[in-house]
C-alpha cells in the first residue's frame, strides 16, 4: 500500500486526534482570518475618510481687524459699524473647489435663523414667551451640507431616514425624530416657520430625520433649549428670505485629504488669485479627521498584532501536538523502514495525513469567518470608535491565500520537526527501543 492509503487508513482509525487537530486549525484559521478581514476593513474605512473628511480649513472674514470697518453711525441703538471687508462669494468657492486635494466644502451657523412653528408644535419648555405672535422662535443651523455639520460627525446625531441637506438645496429642513413623531411628520412633508428678522412665513421640505435627541434637556427653561425642537435649514434660502442676489458668508469649512497635506493645501489656497490679498483670516483643524481615522488606525495596528500572535501561537501549538503524537509511532515507523519504506516516503505519509485533516479545517474556517467577521469588526468599532459607522467587512481573496498559505508552511514545518525526532533513528535502533 503507499503513503496516500496508509494515510487515509490512519486518518479514520484516529477519530479523536484528527477532532482535536480539526477543532485547533479551524480556531486558528479563523481567527487569522478575520483579523486579517477586519484590518483591511478598516484600512478602506480609513482610505474613505480621507475622501469624505480629512482635515480642514477654515477660511473666516476678518471681523476682529477693526480697520476692516468704516466709519460709526448713530442709530436709536447706539453707534453701528458697517463691515467693509472681503466676504467669501461663489466666485471664492469655485476656485477652492479646484484646489488638489480639497474633496469638498460647507459652512454652516449654528442658530442663524431663529423660527417659530406655524403649522406645527415644538416641545414646550417650563416657561414660553412669545414675541413673534406666533410662538417661541427655536433656533435652526443654517448649513450647505449637514453630512460636514459637527454634530453628524462626532456622532452626536444619526441620520434616520431620508438624506442629507446638499449645498444645492432650497429651502430644506432637517428635524429631530422626536420632533416628527410628537407631529406626525414624515418625509416629504412640509413644515411652515415664522422669522421674526425677516418678518416672513417660509414653507420647507423635510428632507431628513435624524435621531440623538432623545432625552437630551427636555426640562429645559424654554422651548428653544430643546435640542428635540432645534433643526437644520439649507443656505440657499436663508440667502433668499433676506432677498440677497449674491452669496456672501463669512466663514467657510474646506476639506481635505489628508491631515498630512493640510498645510500644503492652505498655502495654495491663500496664493489662488481670487483669495490672494483679500481679508480672511485662516485656521487649519485635523480634530474631526482624528476622531475617526485614529480609532480605525488602533484597530490596525491592533489586528496587525493579533495575526501576528495567532500565527506564532498556532505553530507553537501545532509543534507540540504533531510532536508528542509522531513520537508515539516510533514502532509504526520502524517497521515500515525495516520493509524498505523510504523516510521522504514517511515524512508525506505524516504530511498528507494532517493535509486531509487541514481541508475540511479550510472550509470550516471560511464559513466562520464569514459568520462571524463582520460581528468582529462591528465588535472592535463600538469599543475603540464608537462614532464610526458603516466599516465594510469583506473576506478577500488575498486573505484566503495569506491565511492558507502561511497555514501550509506552518504545516510542513510542524511535521517536519514532528517527524525528525522518529526518521533520524535507524529502523534496528527504533525496534530495539521498542523491546
Amino acid at each position: 500500500m503507499n503513503f496516500f492509503g496508509r494515510a487515509i487508513r490512519y486518518c479514520w482509525r484516529q477519530k479523536v486526534r484528527n477532532s482535536i487537530l480539526l477543532l485547533v486549525f479551524t480556531l486558528l484559521a479563523s481567527s487569522a482570518m478575520i483579523a486579517l478581514t477586519v484590518g483591511h476593513a478598516t484600512a478602506e474605512g480609513a482610505a474613505e475618510v480621507r475622501k469624505t473628511v480629512g482635515a480642514s480649513i477654515r477660511v473666516a472674514i476678518d471681523s476682529g481687524n477693526q480697520e476692516n470697518y468704516g466709519p460709526g453711525i448713530e442709530n436709536s441703538n447706539g453707534m453701528s459699524y458697517q463691515y467693509n471687508g472681503d466676504y467669501i462669494t461663489q466666485e471664492v468657492m469655485d476656485a477652492i473647489a479646484k484646489v488638489k486635494g480639497v474633496v469638498s466644502y460647507s459652512a454652516e451657523s449654528e442658530g442663524g435663523y431663529y423660527g417659530a412653528a406655524v403649522d406645527f408644535d415644538y416641545f414646550p419648555g417650563a416657561f414660553n414667551v412669545d414675541v413673534s405672535g406666533y410662538g417661541q422662535l427655536v433656533p435652526y443651523t443654517v448649513t450647505m451640507n449637514t453630512a460636514l455639520s459637527v454634530k453628524f460627525l462626532d456622532g452626536t446625531y444619526t441620520l434616520e431616514e431620508g438624506r442629507h441637506i446638499m449645498p444645492e438645496d432650497s429651502f430644506a429642513v432637517l428635524i429631530s425624530k422626536e420632533l416628527a413623531d410628537k407631529n406626525h411628520l414624515s418625509l416629504g412633508d412640509t413644515i411652515t416657520l415664522y422669522s421674526l428678522d425677516t418678518q416672513r412665513e417660509d414653507v420647507f421640505e423635510i428632507v431628513g430625520i435624524f435621531s440623538g435627541t432623545e432625552g437630551m434637556s427636555k426640562d429645559a427653561m424654554m422651548a428653544d433649549g430643546i435640542p428635540a425642537n432645534q433643526g437644520y435649514i439649507d443656505m440657499n434660502s436663508y440667502q433668499k428670505m433676506w432677498n440677497e442676489t449674491t452669496l456672501e458668508l463669512g466663514s467657510l469649512d474646506v476639506y481635505v485629504d489628508s491631515a498630512e497635506n493640510v498645510q500644503d493645501v492652505l498655502e495654495t489656497i491663500q496664493n489662488l488669485p481670487e483669495i490672494k490679498d483679500k481679508t480672511f483670516t485662516y485656521s487649519t483643524d485635523t480634530e474631526n479627521f482624528d476622531l475617526i481615522s485614529n480609532p480605525l488606525s488602533s484597530i490596525q495596528t491592533m489586528v496587525g498584532t493579533a495575526v501576528v500572535i495567532i500565527a506564532v501561537t498556532g505553530a507553537v501549538i501545532i509543534v507540540l501536538l504533531l510532536g508528542l503524537w509522531t513520537r508515539g509511532r516510533k514502532k509504526e515507523a520502524g517497521i515500515l523502514m525495516a520493509v524498505g519504506r523510504s523516510k521522504l516516503e514517511i515524512v508525506l505519509q505524516f504530511l498528507t495525513e494532517n493535509i486531509l485533516v487541514a481541508i475540511p479545517a479550510a472550509a470550516a474556517s471560511l464559513g466562520m469567518t464569514a459568520l462571524l467577521a463582520d460581528k468582529v469588526g462591528a465588535y472592535l468599532v463600538s469599543q475603540t470608535a464608537n462614532n464610526i459607522t458603516g466599516l465594510s467587512v469583506r473576506i478577500h481573496s488575498a486573505d484566503i491565500a495569506a491565511v492558507y498559505g502561511i497555514g501550509v508552511l506552518i504545516l510542513i514545518l510542524a511535521v517536519l520537526l514532528a517527524a525528525v525526532t522518529v526518521i533520524r533513528l535507524k529502523p534496528r535502533e527504533i525496534l530495539s527501543q521498542m523491546d
